[in-house]
């Protein structure tokens, strides 16, 4: 087993290669891998399955009419359906199966297939099939298929492909546009063809740039932003640094309702299409203090944190909390068994002298929150409007929705208060309640307030 020295993670110059888990004996794969929910499963306990075979699928949107796919990460036998807590700290049903039998795509000799010169249309289809999820925010991974769908129905036509992490303490992003820059390229291509894009931005950091023998044949621009200033890497910054940068057409449409991802999401483009292979597998950079080794792990989904970690050497100590994609936009898991899913970028073990105080007390009002806030909010008088219910004026709270979730508002509360966690919830309420009052009215009747 091919593993790297236990390196602290900003030492990214020391990870030059990938390593292939090994296979488990047994993965347990969640029914919800992204924010449509928990999808219907297909198969039973007692039933054979293959590699790449589909073994859930979800709802049709009706904006899009494409569904969430799941796939069986290996051969086996579905020995039963159980409860599992997800990276992310929710809830799922998931399928548990057993290894058995020969695999169809592991250790095969793919042909590759010239995936531009399919239709657009073949092109979303064949995306939406592949079951691939866009991580560009992994707290709310969204169906790539149906990004593209309502980005081509947009009036904006610009993609945007972030090549670095915007938590600088992940790296999994800029470790793969380093080690894969020719594929991802080829994935942008791919997706700017089905959404008829108009115009491609690649974000890079100052130490990365385009392979020149790329040829693109769609209007781009490298945009160049210093990658370790945090937050330098979500929607509207990136929109309004793109409008700052380019002026005239194409990109003066760019906006935050433009097309946003990420180099991890196009490398899984390009060879889910080129292979025609559903998504089966992470990349996940494993890393900390209770590990012998880390690495960038080409992970199967439905591997449980435990077994990752055997993967880099075994627990050299009992983890106080696992960090999931990253120590300050991610979110902390004490259950080793949870199973990687699609949305898992990296994965840290720290010990329980790392974990950070997590008890709660009343707001100081020391108005911290509001100078650190990238988007000029008041994050404590929202949080204490929505828990509280002490009245404020309209003018903040119509603010929230501006809220990046960069968190930077939790990091420096000295009452340990989860504001961005309240204030992403609020947004969430608000966008359901004003569906419904849309879904009420005619077609032909405007709605009066809508979310940026």
């Amino acid at each position: 087993m091919t593993t790297f020295p236990n390196i602290h993670s900003l030492k990214k110059n020391a990870y030059k290669k990938t390593v292939n888990a090994f296979l488990p004996n047994t993965v347990l794969v969640p029914l919800r891998q992204d924010v449509n929910g928990s999808c219907r499963l297909l198969v039973k306990s007692g039933d054979r399955v293959n590699e790449g075979e589909l073994i859930a699928s979800g709802v049709l949107s009706e904006s899009t009419n494409f569904s969430s796919m799941i796939y069986s990460p290996i051969p086996g036998i579905v020995s039963g359906v159980e409860p599992c807590i997800c990276p992310d700290g929710k809830h799922s049903m998931a399928v548990r199966i057993n290894l058995s039998g020969s695999f169809s795509y592991l250790g095969k000799k793919l042909q590759p297939l010239n995936a531009l010169s399919f239709s657009r249309n073949a092109l979303l289809e064949s995306i939406a099939l592949k079951g691939i999820v866009n991580t560009f925010t992994t707290n709310e991974p969204t169906l790539l298929a149906d990004d593209l769908k309502r980005a081509e129905k947009s009036n904006s036509g610009i993609l945007v492909v972030r090549m670095f992490d915007e938590d600088s303490s992940r790296l999994t992003d800029t470790l793969l546009s380093s080690m894969y820059a020719c594929e991802i390229v080829k994935g942008t291509l791919i997706a700017a063809k089905a959404m008829n894009a108009l115009g491609i931005v690649f974000v890079c950091g100052k130490d990365f740039s385009i392979p020149e023998t790329e040829n693109i044949n769609v209007p781009f621009f490298e945009m160049v932003v210093d990658s370790k200033k945090y937050p330098s890497g979500y929607k509207n910054q990136l929109a309004r640094e793109i409008l700052s940068r380019k002026k005239g057409e194409p990109f003066s449409a760019a906006s935050g309702k433009s097309m946003f991802t990420d180099s991890s999401t196009m490398l899984e483009l390009y060879r889910s299409v080129t292979f025609g292979k559903p998504t089966l597998s992470r990349y996940v950079l494993v890393s900390g203090e209770c590990l012998h080794a880390s690495g960038l792990v080409n992970v199967p989904l439905g591997m449980s944190l435990r077994e990752l970690a055997i993967q880099c050497g075994g627990l050299e100590k009992e983890p106080g909390a696992v960090i999931i994609n990253g120590y300050v936009s991610g979110s902390a898991i004490y259950d080793l068994e949870s199973p990687v899913t699609k949305y898992v970028k990296s994965v840290t073990f720290i010990p329980e002298r790392k974990v950070p105080e997590q008890r709660t007390s009343v707001c100081v009002g020391c108005g911290s929150c509001r100078r650190i806030c990238p988007e000029k909010l008041s994050p404590d008088l929202i949080y204490r409007h929505i828990t509280d219910r002490k009245p404020v004026p309209k003018v903040y709270l119509d603010s929230a929705r501006f809220c990046t979730n960069c968190v930077l508002c939790n990091s420096c509360c000295p009452a340990r208060l989860p504001l961005s966690q309240i204030i992403y919830n609020y947004n969430d309420f608000r966008l359901d309640r004003m569906k419904n009052k849309s879904s009420e009215k005619s077609e032909t009747e405007p709605v009066e307030e809508t979310l940026g």
